[in-house]
């Protein structure tokens, strides 16, 4: 896992990159996460309200949780309603909520993925 984001943050300025662990997942989920708020018939504006456990803190599920982090920032302005609706699960099963805030800064000071 941090071979995937410091290879993103080394070479970002030098090469276009993708990681497909990271942003591939990530859009599939991101795409997915959209898909199903327009397949219950509501706007896309609800999207932030709705409430995310992403299983799994490898690159993939930091990626999945970043990009969605990153689409409520944008959607609302606000990187407080993110961090209440966002929950990552780690493998031990154990809730990592107040890694949120750090996290949203973590990704927001490497690179958008936008």
């Amino acid at each position: 896992m941090k071979w995937a984001f410091k290879t993103l943050k080394r070479y970002q300025e030098r090469f276009c990159m993708f990681n497909d662990d990271v942003q591939g997942t990530a859009g599939v989920a991101l795409a997915g996460f959209l898909g199903t708020v327009r397949a219950q018939g509501r706007s896309l504006d609800d999207f932030p309200n709705y409430k995310i456990v992403v299983v799994g803190a490898g690159s993939a599920g930091l990626g999945v949780l970043s990009m969605a982090v990153q689409a409520v920032v944008r959607m609302t302005g606000n990187a407080d309603t993110a961090a209440q609706n966002f929950f990552l699960l780690d493998k031990d099963v154990q809730f990592c909520t107040s890694f949120l805030a750090f996290f949203i800064l973590f990704v927001q000071s490497l690179f958008m993925f936008f």
